[in-house]
């Protein structure tokens, strides 16, 4: 059995698990599990950016070190993504066709992996195989609709569906941001427990981001000022746990310098 005797099983790994994004309003710790499929939310200008920057930023010295491989789609062109010091991108995809073709493979991956640990493990871990992370820019793009990527597109939306319901059990999560929470948009929203709201236009689109619970709970993205850029509700489904933060700019030469700068784990 292989995948139990690959280089990175002896290297530290502490936090691996674990996006800290500061403290909320109250002071208490905001971490968002690196583990679990995660939906960020919000209006052009909102900051999204600092929401997958402060991922990357905090997973940076664990792909370097191989223990997290980065699959990246961005369907602005890679105009985000090309951010990125291109070291850290183990595969990357800006149109939809090439999305299908990085879907199929890590979507290979995957089974290959349960194939491999079924009746070993529930879960593979990095010490095992490294972490799968796909992170994907504009993801409302891959929704089926009508013209001529209309297919493309629904292939697309199957291959991540199958992504999605595989995930930890294979080692693998995908962070998804999007403009649009409705459910049209993004058919493939309740497969994510982990939600991200940043500033959206009311009410009715925060209970579609981030859930009925959250919102009734405080959550209020709808009231996030356009000049606070950044400024998110964290909402866990599976422990009804809701928080408003504001995360850290993280600029364009401190993404570039990522794959230099990050320590060995």
């Amino acid at each position: 059995m292989t995948g139990f005797h690959l280089p990175w099983r002896r290297q530290r790994h502490e936090g691996i698990d674990e996006i800290d994004y500061g403290r909320d309003r109250s002071g208490h710790p905001v971490v968002v599990s690196a583990k679990r499929h995660t939906l960020v939310t919000g209006l052009t200008g909102s900051g999204k950016g600092s929401i997958s920057g402060g991922w990357l930023k905090a997973q940076a010295p664990y792909i370097a070190g191989g223990l997290v491989r980065l699959y990246y789609v961005d369907l602005k062109g890679g105009m985000e993504a090309g951010m990125l010091n291109p070291s850290l991108i183990y595969r990357q995809a800006w149109s939809l066709p090439e999305t299908v073709d990085l879907l199929h493979e890590f979507n290979t991956e995957e089974m290959r992996r349960q194939d491999v640990y079924r009746g070993i493990t529930r879960e593979v871990t990095p010490d095992m195989e490294p972490r799968m992370l796909l992170m994907i820019d504009e993801a409302a793009e891959l929704t089926p609709v009508a013209g001529e990527n209309k297919k493309i597109a629904a292939e697309a939306t199957g291959l991540l569906e199958s992504i999605l319901r595989r995930g930890r059990s294979s080692g693998a999560v995908v962070v998804a941001m999007t403009q649009d929470p409705r459910v049209q948009s993004f058919p493939l929203r309740p497969r994510f427990p982990q939600r991200l709201a940043l500033r959206l236009n009311d009410e009715a689109e925060a209970r579609m981001a981030l859930s009925d619970v959250a919102v009734e709970r405080g959550a209020a993205p709808w009231l996030i000022p356009a000049d606070r850029p950044g400024s998110c509700w964290f909402c866990d489904l599976d422990t009804g746990n809701v928080q408003y933060f504001r995360a850290p700019y993280v600029d364009d030469n401190t993404l570039r310098a990522l794959g230099s700068t990050a320590a060995g784990v």
